[in-house]
């Protein structure tokens, strides 16, 4: 039997779209095998929110405390949306439990400012197992993506090789209930869910 892909997705500074990528990374991974997303914030419960919204997820969502009941027989994959405002010795803890972690930040300064911050307790620990993922990137000619790119790459921090574009299907398949490829009426849902799709290539590979 396959062993278990364990990815949670985190960082101390909320907003910069760690439910928008765990709900997304667990529909994707949802027809390759059972997929569990554990929701983690016990005060927003962001996921399980997108979930019952609509129509619903192609993955298993549970929150944090039901957790513990869940069969996993079977489960293939294990998608971890943490809560708002892990700190950075509970971030050290986490990787030390999973087989990947995604910090994911948008390309401001405010965001970048804080990130050394946040993976500093990894980077000392000799933790390899964390990759930074840069979302809610702005449309050319904003050189913001490029600029939080060099930046990470020049103090050695892993970073994915595709970002996340700035797309308001996000939000529209967060209020639908649906995995963003399945938005109706926006034709830049499918490049968003894209950028997922690379990412997630990149993951397995």
């Amino acid at each position: 039997m396959r062993p278990v892909l364990r990815i949670a997705i985190a960082n101390d500074k909320g907003g910069v779209g760690k439910t928008t990528t765990a709900v997304t990374l667990a529909a994707l991974l949802a027809p390759k095998g059972r997929t569990l997303l554990v929701d983690g914030d016990e005060k927003t419960a962001s996921a399980l929110e997108w979930h019952a919204a609509g129509e619903g997820l192609p993955c298993e969502v549970v929150s944090l405390e039901t957790f513990g009941a869940v069969d996993l027989a079977g489960v293939e994959y294990l998608v971890l949306d943490t809560k708002a405002g892990e700190d950075s010795s509970e971030l050290l803890g986490l990787a030390q439990t999973v087989d990947l972690l995604i910090v994911p930040t948008k390309p401001d300064a405010l965001s970048l400012r804080a990130l050394p911050r946040t993976l500093a307790p990894l980077i000392q620990a000799g933790v390899e197992n964390f990759r930074v993922l840069i979302t809610d990137v702005p449309p050319a000619p904003s050189t913001d993506g490029h600029e939080a790119r060099a930046a990470l790459m020049e103090m050695g921090v892993p970073v994915f090789a595709r970002d996340i574009r700035r797309a308001s299907a996000f939000n529209k398949a967060a209020l639908a209930g649906v995995p963003v490829r399945a938005v109706r009426g926006d034709q830049r849902a499918k490049l968003a869910s894209m950028d997922y799709e690379l990412v997630l290539r990149e993951i397995l590979s």
